[in-house]
């Protein structure tokens, strides 16, 4: 392996960025697979083995403003022009062969489309996984709902400086409660100035628009492999981008070269083996689910780079992992166009909170109306715990949930007893008819199934904030006790209710630390001085339908 250490590559505006190169042995040239980085190139030096004994050249880039490259790292903001000029930069290399390929997981997939966008020819394909897309839906915010252990945690590591600053003097937790970003950044003794741009740009406006990248989706003209995990907190964004470039891309090879990779890991697990890949929160998932997602990876990159007839484009392009059944599945499209809406009604006789209350789901519009209540205080949140959660945040992924069950602001619907399986595959929508005396609050939801044993395990979740329900762009307070209807994006799902088993759906108004407790007042995160507790309901019945939806697969 030939080794060519912290080449300067030349941005369009001058600024250069440290680039490292990994050549087979043998005179080339080869087709050359790049990886962009906000955590330090060297620490691709094991992976670039692994491509290049493959025969690939393996480049790897600083992000502008990181370790070794010049400027000033504003995060996500200079990726597409640095992207663009790094693949120019490549195709004029004697080594280069002309296909260029990338390939890179988190914030080295997040580079990936932005550069794509620009229609560069060398370009044939990229390979993102477990990438946000729309940020201020699905990183900074979960569908507007401030992400707060998200946002402290990756801006105080990655985007407070050059390089990682020292923070072995401080735990994460403390950090959570601080009112402002000024408060943390003399707590932990250095400034992340990011934190408060996340805080101030509260709506969706020029900013979140320049960085959206299901805006850029229609500009991409290659095939891409987007993987992802079931408990991921990002994985909407895999859907969306396979979604979007497969009916708006620019080109009839992006449109029909889109593929989707989805098992049953979290954020940081995607990348392992062994035990750990096949183990996530409180389950199990037997061998199957320690599936070799780089080898897979590799097939798809040998396939467009090197023209290998391989079989990849025999398979269909939809494989994910069928949790509950706990095998592999692939699918024609996705959703699966064979799955059927079934609709799961929620109503009670008024009193549906905590497990012992009297919340149901049926199958049909319930007769009568009726409502259920519950005090939000913000001083006092629910406990995050579960679901698809960022690394960093303990207590991930399918988990119990009967600890906060016992909480009187949360309520619980669940079906009768299943008779047969039942296969849920595709996206969850949970229609909430609510109502607040706060002028703006958050509503939270999680899927679960409560197993014969009693557990209520967490499947998937969603959450809105409700300001933004009737659009990212306008903020709307909420009408004072008046019934509204709002929709929570669940997620995509593909698991197999056991027979004996049980629907079960959480509803509440907090989730902390992975949601920053909302003040129930229109102000922006840590602009609030003050903390107002808010008397939330959810309504049903004939009037006001609230209805969760699965996408079932019969047979």
């Amino acid at each position: 392996m030939q080794l060519l250490l912290c080449l300067k590559v030349s941005a369009e505006d001058g600024i250069h960025l440290a680039t490292d190169v990994y050549l087979p042995d043998g005179p080339g040239p080869f087709p050359v697979v790049l990886v962009r980085t906000p955590y330090h190139r060297v620490g691709q030096q094991g992976t670039a083995r692994k491509f290049v004994e493959r025969g690939y050249a393996f480049v790897v880039q600083d992000c502008r403003g990181k370790y070794d490259s010049e400027g000033q790292f504003t995060p996500l903001v200079d990726e597409a022009r640095d992207g663009q000029a790094t693949l120019d930069w490549i195709a004029n290399q004697r080594w280069c062969n002309g296909r260029i390929g990338m390939w890179g997981r988190s914030y080295l997939g997040i580079v990936q489309v932005p550069a794509a966008s620009g229609g560069h020819e060398a370009l044939k394909c990229i390979a993102p996984s477990v990438a946000p897309g729309s940020y201020f839906r699905d990183w900074i915010r979960y569908d507007g709902c401030f992400a707060l252990g998200n946002a402290i945690r990756w801006s105080l590591t990655h985007a407070s400086g050059r390089n990682q600053p020292p923070m072995e003097h401080f735990e994460w937790e403390e950090l959570h409660g601080l009112s402002d970003p000024e408060a943390i950044a003399e707590y932990v003794g250095f400034q992340t100035p990011v934190l408060s741009t996340w805080a101030v740009h509260d709506a969706y406006d020029a900013y979140w628009e320049a960085i959206d990248q299901c805006r850029m989706h229609e500009q991409v003209r290659v095939p891409g492999l987007h993987a992802g995990g079931w408990f991921d907190h990002l994985t909407r964004s895999q859907f969306e981008a396979y979604q979007n470039i497969r009916d708006q891309g620019a080109t009839e090879a992006a449109r029909t070269g889109q593929r989707l990779l989805i098992g049953p890991w979290g954020h940081s697990t995607i990348s392992g083996s062994g035990i750990e890949h096949r183990r996530y929160g409180d389950w199990d998932f037997g061998p199957d689910a320690d599936f070799p997602v780089l080898a897979h990876e590799l097939q798809f990159l040998d396939y467009y780079l090197q023209e290998k007839d391989n079989g990849f484009d025999a398979q269909p392009p939809v494989k994910v992992f069928l949790m509950g059944e706990n095998r592999w599945v692939y699918a024609s499209d996705w959703p699966p166009p064979e799955a059927q809406d079934r609709a799961f009604y929620l109503t009670s006789q008024g009193s549906a909170n905590m497990r012992t209350g009297d919340g149901v789901l049926v199958g049909d519009v319930p007769d009568f109306e009726g409502e259920d209540g519950y005090v939000y205080d913000p001083g006092d949140p629910v406990p995050t715990l579960g679901g698809a959660v960022y690394w960093g945040l303990e207590n991930r992924g399918p988990m119990d949930q009967r600890p906060i069950l016992e909480r009187g602001d949360v309520l619980y619907y669940r079906s009768d007893v299943l008779d047969n399986p039942t296969v849920v595959m595709g996206e969850v929508g949970l229609d909430l008819w609510v109502s607040s005396d706060a002028a703006d609050t958050d509503f939270v939801a999680k899927l679960c199934v409560e197993e014969e044993t009693g557990a209520v395990t967490c499947l998937t979740l969603g959450s809105l904030r409700c300001r933004y329900r009737n659009g990212w762009e306008t903020p709307e307070a909420m009408p004072e006790n008046e019934m509204t209807p709002i929709r929570l994006h669940m997620g995509n799902l593909a698991y197999t209710f056991p027979k004996g088993s049980r629907v079960g759906l959480m509803v509440t108004s907090s989730d902390f630390p992975r949601i920053q407790p909302h003040p129930n007042t229109l102000t922006s995160p840590w602009s609030e001085t003050g903390l107002r507790v808010a008397r939330n309901r959810i309504h049903h019945g004939r009037g006001t339908a609230s209805c969760l939806h699965l996408p079932v697969v019969e047979g």
